[in-house]
């Protein structure tokens, strides 16, 4: 039995949808160039950094982040000053993972009281795999504060972290 071809993405499509009027399929595409991590969007997603649309910068920002090529780093670097915290949260974590450490900034974004940025910043913290995160995490595991009802709290977040860094959570220290 033979697997089925994958089917090619059509990246300069996807690129194209980077213009739409809609801030929420630019947005979307950009995650999804990330993940293709064709070397072909690279530049499409830099322009997209100026994107007027907040979440439209930080997908390009991450995906930039994914594809790995440190060219973008001069110009996620200004995104670090910008004024929404979110923003900064995503371009520290892209930048960590292009090879320039702002692990500091993700510290200090851990400091800010929107459930929002602190969630994305323990994600950022798991997904980067830096055992520096673990006395942080262990600080918000009691943290009661979710983004909305349904959502797990920010402590549970911590915990899923905490152990996907390899920290026996409950358990005897590692």
């Amino acid at each position: 039995m033979t697997d089925a071809p994958q089917p090619t993405p059509d990246i300069e499509g996807a690129i194209g949808l980077l213009s739409s009027p809609d801030p929420q399929l630019r947005q979307f595409v950009a995650y999804l160039l990330g993940q293709a991590g064709d070397s072909r969007a690279i530049e499409p997603l830099i322009d997209a950094l100026q994107d007027e649309h907040v979440g439209v910068r930080g997908a390009a920002a991450n995906a930039l982040g994914n594809i790995g090529d440190p060219a973008a780093v001069p110009y996620l670097i200004p995104l670090l000053r910008h004024t929404n915290p979110q923003l900064v949260v995503w371009a520290a974590f892209a930048l960590t993972r292009l090879g320039r450490d702002s692990f500091d900034v993700l510290e200090n974004m851990m400091q800010v009281d929107d459930v929002d940025v602190r969630r994305s910043t323990i994600l950022a913290f798991q997904q980067l795999g830096d055992q520096r995160a673990i006395p942080l995490l262990l600080t918000v595991t009691q943290d009661d504060a979710k983004r909305f009802s349904a959502d797990s709290t920010l402590g549970e977040a911590a915990l899923r972290a905490l152990e996907h860094l390899g920290y026996n959570v409950g358990k005897l220290p590692p």
